[in-house]
């Protein structure tokens, strides 16, 4: 069994980073165990649908995700993504294991087309996600762009969201 990595909040500077690639070199078996690790961590929360690599601290462009939507789907570890959107806008309540307790109605795309390297080998791979699917991944590209989900939401919002943050913590 993987060790369960800590999570970082969203004052955290490594969330506000955008994530370095991870080169050529770095791939091998031990980036598909940083990647075990990242889904035991995940898994480990029960809310946890995906979890970035800068979300415990490393600033790498990493993240794992379950399928919401197809349940039977094992998590994968996603290298260096790049992701395609296309579809109509959709408003969902997202959360984040770095601000937790917080949900709040964000806007994203209805499908991504994601390609990204597999741990081990580099091999590209590529998922067209629809859905809660499509969601998790925008959600986590953008840990790797420094950007929270608070950061979608209009500036009122925002501040309201960050003010009960605050309030939850005092």
């Amino acid at each position: 069994m993987a060790d369960i990595l800590d999570i970082v909040e969203w004052e955290h500077p490594t969330l506000k980073q955008v994530a370095a690639p991870v080169a050529d070199s770095e791939f091998g078996p031990q980036l598909e165990a940083f990647g075990a690790q990242l889904i035991a961590t995940m898994l480990a929360n029960a809310n946890g649908v995906g979890l970035a690599a800068p979300q415990v601290d490393v600033s790498k462009r990493v993240f794992v995700m379950r399928f919401p939507d197809h349940g039977d789907l094992k998590p994968i570890v996603v290298v260096n993504p790049a992701v395609e959107l296309s579809g109509k806008t959709l408003h969902e309540r997202e959360g984040c294991l770095s601000f937790p307790g917080i949900y709040e109605w964000v806007a994203r795309s209805e499908i991504a087309v994601m390609t990204y390297r597999e741990p081990l080998h580099g091999e590209w791979q590529e998922y067209i996600l629809t859905g809660w699917d499509a969601r998790v991944a925008q959600h986590e590209l953008d840990h790797l762009n420094g950007i929270m989900f608070f950061d979608r939401l209009v500036s009122q919002l925002r501040k309201k969201v960050l003010k009960r943050w605050a309030k939850d913590r005092g």
